[in-house]
């Protein structure tokens, strides 16, 4: 695949995520679009830096759990809450949610 044929447009906020999939596989493979090298000590920064981010929680995990605390609050109480978050897999509430949501 060449540059030309894959390249996308990358605006907003989601322009992060939306690295083309030949700069992937350049990054991949250690060589530049152009064909020159990458530096190893860049490739294997970026490589680090994507797997921390890889291993954080899910965006969508944290969102969701945000609007069953926000919902949640009004039909639970923080005992209640604070258990069935802990057995859905999330930690538990933190200071903050409990003093906002059931002080």
């Amino acid at each position: 695949m060449t540059a030309s044929t894959s390249i996308e447009k990358i605006d907003g906020p989601d322009g992060l995520d939306a690295v083309p999939e030949s700069i992937e596989s350049a990054i991949h493979d250690g060589i530049d679009l152009n064909g020159t090298p990458l530096p190893k000590e860049m490739v294997n920064f970026y490589k680090e830096v994507m797997q921390k981010e890889a291993d954080r929680i899910c965006r969508v995990r944290v969102a969701m759990r945000k609007k069953i605390i926000a919902i949640g609050s009004k039909h639970f109480d923080q005992e209640t809450m604070d258990k069935r978050l802990i057995d859905a897999g999330w930690e538990g509430l933190k200071a903050a949610e409990i003093a906002y949501f059931f002080s």
